[in-house]
């Protein structure tokens, strides 16, 4: 069970990582260039194979729960939200199909990284430099576009509540879950999923740390600059 905690606790660090990557990526690039509009091109080229990735996810997991989808749209641009990278119709549903939907890429970017790194560290870590490159610049797209946004999210908070009542409506009427055995619940070769997942995700989370602490490198000259 303590893999299964580490697990989440490590997609959490990821999610924190990636937006400060991203937000700190951007600074960069807009203190360098000093035009918004080229800095979220510029985004938007560095990241278009995780938001292709991202935006397939939304279409597909559209598709498979019966919710018309529209165009696919990979043009960067600002909104009220921020830098958008990429964005697909998608028709009005309820929110239990809206919540599959948005957490979409989260799980296609999850198992990609996952398999990714299960079949690269099955013959052994590999020496061609360019194949290294490679996995590392697909696991750092995936892990920095998987996450999903506050759009994304929509009808998460109706879904939760409703969720809510109907859990306090089972208690006070005297329905109770059983005691959940974790062994149980989760067979060993469950946890050892979870426990090979935590070790692959440590490479993300470290990509993501050196480049966040180079790029802070870089930017504190900048700041001792202009103060």
């Amino acid at each position: 069970m303590l893999y299964v905690l580490l697990f989440f606790v490590e997609l959490f660090l990821l999610f924190l990582l990636s937006r400060i990557l991203t937000k700190s990526i951007s600074y960069l690039l807009h203190w360098v260039l000093r035009s918004k509009a080229i800095t979220v091109y510029i985004m938007g080229i560095l990241f278009m194979p995780g938001t292709l990735v991202h935006e397939v996810s939304h279409y597909l997991m559209a598709r498979f729960v019966f919710v018309p989808a529209g165009k696919l749209e990979l043009v960067p641009h600002l909104d009220e939200h921020g830098v958008k990278l990429g964005s697909v119709a998608i028709a009005k549903t309820d929110p239990f199909r809206r919540v599959i939907i948005g957490v979409a890429p989260f799980l296609f970017g999850t198992a990609i990284i996952l398999i990714t790194l299960f079949y690269t560290a099955k013959d052994g870590i590999p020496n061609n430099p360019w194949q290294i490159f490679l996995i590392g610049y697909i696991v750092f797209e995936i892990g920095n576009t998987m996450f999903s946004s506050r759009k994304d999210m929509e009808g998460a908070l109706e879904l939760l509540l409703a969720l809510l009542v109907v859990g306090v409506i089972l208690y006070f009427i005297g329905i109770r879950l059983p005691d959940i055995d974790p062994k149980t619940v989760l067979p060993y070769w469950v946890q050892n999923i979870f426990k090979t997942g935590s070790m692959f995700l440590l490479v993300p989370l470290i990509i993501d740390v050196g480049i966040i602490a180079l790029l802070k490198g870089i930017i504190a000259p900048f700041h001792k600059k202009h103060l």
